[in-house]
């Protein structure tokens, strides 16, 4: 039995599939979820379906990680055209919300929510979803402190200072580049970057109490691009922050950089 969407063609069931009844109950479901959405519309078909998935995924009908069923499949089961679905795939592959792999196929990008209210590190962020975090030491040094870092900080000229830069990863995927500077006494003189800082930190009893941070959209430049293995001017977000300890004494500088398309900071403000 066929079924006719207005504004879409004639669906026909896919031989190989044996109409839906092949398709697992997950893609069934999504499917039907999509068809909903695409007739609460008007307008041009390209547009509906892009909307369609697109608030298809940010209402988690298809969870972070999961694969989009393969683009004839998907195309057929809605009645649209190949290329429609494709133009539509790009867009979202561009806003973020999916991302391509080669040879497997299209799934919806993970987006880590990081809130604003709890002083967290990125190891804590990623452990606490369930997520391996990993970190790529791209440098690490020891030096006096940086005449900047010790305006901002208040920490005397000379202060010998730990430098670590990374990249920050969930799982294989890039999500950071990020540049810390801490005394020293707050990780200790044996501390060689692995782990979490924040955790090391601890250990020595210099995590940071509380924290001063800004947060703005900056287009990422050649370097932070190629970090990131984003395209030069994409939008990224820029943090700094300086963190202070229990005597209000200065024990981090750090600035980082987060693919906007892969982190959403979340705050709840109260009246």
């Amino acid at each position: 039995m066929t079924e006719i969407i207005p504004g879409l063609r004639q669906i026909r069931p896919h031989p190989m599939l044996g109409g839906l009844s092949g398709v697992s109950t997950n893609r069934m479901t999504l499917v039907a979820e999509l068809r909903q959405r695409l007739n609460r519309q008007r307008g041009p078909l390209g547009l509906r379906l892009t909307n369609a998935l697109t608030s298809a995924i940010e209402d988690d009908v298809i969870a972070a990680g999961e694969a989009l069923p393969p683009e004839r499949e998907l195309a057929e089961n809605l009645g649209v055209s190949r290329s429609t679905l494709r133009q539509c795939l790009e867009q979202l592959a561009e806003g973020g919300l999916i991302e391509t792999r080669p040879g497997a196929g299209h799934f919806v990008a993970r987006r880590i929510l990081k809130p604003v209210t709890r002083l967290t590190g990125f190891t804590d962020d990623m452990v606490s979803r369930g997520i391996r975090p990993v970190s790529k030491i791209l440098e690490k040094t020891v030096m006096p402190v940086p005449p900047d870092t010790a305006f901002r900080t208040a920490l005397p000229l000379g202060t010998p200072v730990f430098v670590l830069v990374r990249l920050r990863l969930a799982g294989e995927e890039i999500l950071a580049y990020e540049r810390s500077i801490v005394p020293v006494t707050s990780v200790g003189e044996d501390y060689d970057g692995t782990g979490s800082l924040y955790g090391r930190m601890d250990q020595h009893g210099g995590r940071p109490k509380r924290i001063l941070q800004s947060m703005r959209a900056v287009e990422a430049g050649a370097e932070i691009a190629d970090h990131l293995k984003v395209k030069p001017s994409t939008a990224v977000l820029m943090i700094r922050r300086i963190g202070y300890g229990s005597h209000g004494v200065a024990v981090e500088d750090a600035i980082s950089w987060y693919r906007g398309d892969r982190y959403d900071y979340v705050a709840e403000i109260n009246g």
